[in-house]
């Protein structure tokens, strides 16, 4: 059996609260398929600053100037075979905290495919359930700017609604939606099964060769001294 590693990533403010709690069910359901290591992580309590469109990252060839909680978690992205996003539902749509996550990114999309072939989970969870469908719609454009692979998703609701009553905190939130506990499982479940394919793959050197691996803006991977910056634009040196 291939050994792989799931990260389970939280993006919300309110620590141990509904969020955290769904991203963990996830991972539990997930390491009881066995040969699965997990970590989670929650931007709850943590300091990541939004992107400036300061274009250093840009101009630099380099990772994100700014020093904050958002290295380490990269870092952890790096190092997963499979990543489950979780994120309520604000404003009929994704929370901010994934999108200040991936804005800072902007390193990763243009010049590195290190995200490349990751296998992602996407979950979502709401009082209402309003917007829900929509912010895993955008979690799946986003995922998708880094060339990961996007494979399943779930929701959960917090209120009695998950039962078709008029809306009240259910006692265990999230939790006590059992409807929604069952797409989160199948979403865990299914991030196993492709990050272990793929991890097979790789291990048996079935990556394509490095000049058929693009970015998603169209460029290829290649060395700072490979390139050069003419008009605010990197370029291919001749």
């Amino acid at each position: 059996m291939v050994k792989i590693r799931v990260l389970g990533i939280s993006a919300t403010p309110i620590y141990d609260g509904n969020c955290d709690k769904l991203v963990q069910y996830a991972l539990n359901e997930a390491e009881k398929i066995g040969d699965v290591e997990t970590e989670f992580v929650t931007t709850a309590n943590k300091e990541i600053a939004t992107c400036t469109h300061c274009q250093w990252c840009i101009e630099n060839m380099a990772p994100c100037k700014i020093q904050d909680d958002l290295q380490p978690i990269y870092e952890s992205m790096r190092q997963a075979d499979g990543i489950i996003f979780g994120s309520p539902a604000w404003l009929n749509t994704l929370a901010p905290f994934l999108l200040n996550l991936f804005s800072r990114a902007r390193y990763q999309v243009f010049f590195t495919n290190e995200f490349r072939n990751k296998v992602a989970g996407l979950l979502t969870l709401g009082f209402l359930g309003f917007g829900m469908e929509h912010a895993i719609d955008t979690l799946r454009d986003v995922t998708s700017c880094f060339n990961m692979i996007p494979v399943a998703n779930g929701s959960a609701l917090s209120s009695t609604r998950a039962y078709g009553q008029r809306p009240a905190y259910l006692k265990n939130g999230v939790l006590d939606d059992k409807h929604g506990l069952e797409t989160v499982k199948k979403t865990a479940i299914r991030v196993v099964e492709i990050s272990r394919m793929i991890k097979f793959a790789r291990d048996a050197g079935m990556d394509l060769p490095s000049e058929y691996q693009f970015t998603v803006t169209g460029g290829r991977v290649k060395e700072k001294e490979q390139k050069s910056f003419t008009d605010g634009v990197w370029r291919d040196s001749e």
